[in-house]
């Protein structure tokens, strides 16, 4: 398929997602109103429910949906059979907002941007001829916050389909992205040095994480897509203002950003154009690190006294708790010395200084962040 075909495939269903989107909750709330129970389905931590149900006689279905905990909620449509049906994750669902709208036409599209300006689509799965039936697109997994979503099904061609299928699976877990991250103010929370697994949909292009830089130092911000997209990071501080000299280098669909920050609280941003992916969703995920300052070359010295065991490296400008390691290689296989500092200077013995000159490869880890890359001294 050319670029430009693909780009109006995309624009069209996420048009489509948009309006059904609409449509759906709009009927559904009215219909609710007046005919419709809501049934609610509480999910159990790592296990899975099976739900078979009937359309209302609108072709429509509302279920409410407890999760337990925070964790990643996958939703499928079973054996659609090439009937036209969508399922759409919604975060709240008030019958009494569309009481009002008894027919939904264009004259209600003032009234519906208005009424759903806080209710946010978290993640659909459609089986349709527009999507040519695409069986990557009968399911959809999100990450979520413990709490209480609605999942409203329905029918898109009105046929004659009276019924369906989705089967609910919850996995609890904290190393998931939480929707909705779309916004610094409703970042995900995550800690340094741990993998997160996140995803980009038709309508989620952005997502946002906080994250705390505890000691000055490099910021390190990595991603990995699965699939090929249009990516860019940026990080923000505390007041939502752009950090400068963010640097992001990639190699093939992994990306690697490093600025360095004074300590405090920052925001990651991550986007994709999924207008110009092959792919309906592409998951990536995320880890955050923060490495300590390189030391520099005027801070070290090395006393080699030829035949004697009285071999040094002094070390100085160190902040008090500092571990400072000398290592034989720049792979840090062999460690030759360690020391913590309580003090600004640090003193390590060596045995091992050839009296010919030689490499030694030095670091330095601040507390509570990680150890700095190496510093190549010639003795």
């Amino acid at each position: 398929m050319k670029k430009n075909q693909l780009n109006f495939f995309k624009m069209m269903l996420a048009l489509v997602v948009a309006f059904a989107f609409a449509f759906g909750v709009s009927t559904n709330k009215t219909e609710a109103a007046t005919t419709t129970q809501i049934d609610t389905v509480t999910l159990s931590k790592d296990k899975s429910k099976t739900l078979d149900r009937k359309f209302s006689s609108m072709g429509t279905d509302v279920i409410k949906v407890t999760v337990p905990a925070d964790g990643l909620l996958t939703m499928k449509l079973n054996d659609p059979k090439q009937r036209e049906i969508a399922l759409l994750l919604v975060n709240e669902f008030d019958i009494s907002q569309l009481e009002d709208i008894e027919d939904f036409d264009l004259s209600a599209l003032e009234k519906l941007e208005s009424t759903f300006n806080d209710v946010e689509l978290f993640g659909y799965a459609i089986n349709s001829e527009l999507t040519w039936y695409d069986p990557s697109m009968h399911s959809i997994s999100v990450g979520l916050k413990k709490g209480t979503y609605y999942l409203l099904a329905y029918k898109l061609d009105f046929g004659k389909n009276k019924s369906y299928s989705t089967k609910l699976s919850f996995k609890a877990g904290s190393n998931y992205e939480k929707e909705s991250n779309n916004s610094a103010s409703k970042a995900t929370l995550i800690n340094l040095n741990k993998t997160y697994n996140a995803s980009f949909n038709l309508i989620d292009e952005d997502d946002y994480y906080k994250v705390t830089v505890p000691q000055a130092g490099f910021l390190k911000v990595y991603a990995d897509q699965k699939h090929s997209t249009k990516f860019k990071m940026k990080v923000l501080d505390d007041k939502k203002k752009t950090v400068k000299g963010f640097k992001v280098t990639k190699a093939k669909r992994k990306y690697t950003g490093s600025v360095y920050l004074p300590k405090g609280t920052y925001y990651v941003k991550v986007s994709a154009d999924m207008m110009d992916s092959m792919y309906d969703s592409v998951s990536y995920t995320l880890k955050t690190s923060v490495k300590s300052t390189k030391l520099k070359s005027s801070a070290v010295k090395v006393i080699n006294k030829k035949g004697t065991n009285n071999d040094k490296v002094l070390v100085s400008n160190l902040k008090a708790g500092s571990t400072v390691k000398v290592y034989a290689d720049a792979s840090k296989k062999k460690l030759l010395a360690s020391a913590v500092n309580t003090t600004d200077k640090a003193t390590m013995k060596l045995k091992t200084l050839s009296s010919k000159g030689g490499k030694l490869y030095i670091t330095v880890k601040k507390p509570s962040i990680s150890e700095s890359i190496v510093l190549k001294v010639n003795y």
